[in-house]
């Protein structure tokens, strides 16, 4: 289950060799060879040009295991309240949850079997869309479905800020 993208030399790591592809209704940047894992950047929603994210695109490849893993983690051990959640403000059409009052850990006795069982997301896209901050974009396998987590990055560490409807994830979720 966990480290899917685990091998880094799949990846492409140093910004020299990155560079921009013509997809159909986009440009964008591939993080991995695509006939490998198929992740990429799309640049129109990146907060800079290409050459001024250059580097930490190079820098991200190094970490989209760790981030990956983390998605996984938060997968299999969260869920919502069974006593229900807390909506937070957002755009019509757009449904948010706060974490600390709508999130739970899901009970040992229902993960069991969870290293058998594949996730049924993969990673597709990366987004970019204001500084420190990482999008990405996950597609479900099994059925017609998708979500985005978002990472903020500060200090040299990931943190998870969002995973599909829940928002305001702390630095400390994995206590919580």
């Amino acid at each position: 289950m966990y480290d899917r993208y685990g091998d880094i030399s799949k990846f492409i790591t140093d910004a020299e060799q990155l560079c921009v592809v013509k997809d159909i209704n986009d440009e964008i940047v591939y993080l991995s060879k695509e006939k490998d894992y198929d992740i990429a950047v799309v640049l129109r929603e990146c907060y800079a040009p290409f050459e001024e994210i250059r580097s930490f695109l190079a820098f991200l490849s190094l970490h989209i295991c760790e981030l990956d893993n983390t998605v996984q983690w938060f997968d299999r051990h969260k869920r919502i309240k069974a006593r229900g959640y807390v909506r937070l403000p957002s755009h019509a059409g757009i449904l948010r949850l706060d974490y600390s009052q709508s999130a739970e850990d899901i009970p040992g006795s229902e993960r069991e079997g969870e290293k058998e069982k594949e996730c049924p997301f993969i990673l597709t896209f990366v987004r970019l869309k204001q500084p420190d901050f990482v999008t990405l974009e996950y597609w479900c396998t099994t059925e017609n479905s998708q979500f985005e987590a978002v990472f903020e990055y500060k200090g040299g560490g990931f943190f998870l800020r969002s995973f599909g409807i829940f928002d305001c994830i702390p630095n400390n979720w994995k206590e919580t």
